[in-house]
């Protein structure tokens, strides 16, 4: 099962982040758009694991959990990856001015380091909006991000309860990733 750990959105600020995508794209620009129901904020990516590893996983993430507080984030400015050369993930960014998100991934990591995953431990809290497949004129790139980034202002300083952390199971098909919640952990309200 491919698996990742994350929070899911509110269905109200999908639909804003969705909206995003009437902004006018430049003719030679080749996008893959996240899907509403997929927006999400990735904690932990696992990638392929078995179930009973997975078993282990869910008991270290429910351990986990009840020391943390729930939590509120906040939608922040748009940006993409990478910062130099062509851009390839355009996504709009994530704050939480408790250090409250970034506590519980480090203690996550910590949690999951018995396990021997190879884990990435970079975390930058940001919601993928779409992929870039092709940019033929990077100037028109240049003032279409421009636009997007506008658009994106009113969505800036939205802010969002997190009460519970989520197992993802991320299907690969033809169409794209298709994203599945099999598993809730609730964290201390």
């Amino acid at each position: 099962m491919r698996v990742f750990l994350g929070i899911d959105l509110p269905l109200e600020l999908k639909k804003g982040l969705a909206d995003l995508e009437k902004v006018t794209q430049p003719e030679g620009l080749r996008t893959k758009w996240v899907e509403l129901e997929n927006f999400h904020l990735t904690l932990v990516f696992f990638g392929e694991i078995g179930a009973n590893l997975l078993e282990r996983l869910v008991e270290s993430v429910e351990k986990v959990a009840t020391q943390h507080q729930s939590f509120v984030l906040s939608i922040d400015k748009l940006g993409f990856f990478p910062e130099k050369g062509n851009p390839r993930v355009v996504w709009i960014g994530i704050k939480e001015e408790t250090g409250t998100l970034f506590k519980l991934v480090e203690d996550l990591h910590k949690a999951f380091k018995k396990f021997k995953l190879g884990l990435d431990q970079r975390f930058h809290p940001h919601i993928t909006l779409f992929r870039i497949k092709e940019i033929k004129d990077k100037s028109a790139f240049e003032d279409y991000f421009k636009n997007l980034y506008k658009e994106a202002e009113r969505l800036e300083g939205i802010r969002f309860p997190v009460r519970k952390i989520d197992f993802f199971e991320s299907k690969l098909t033809p169409k794209g990733p298709v994203y599945k919640i099999f598993k809730e952990v609730g964290l201390k309200v």
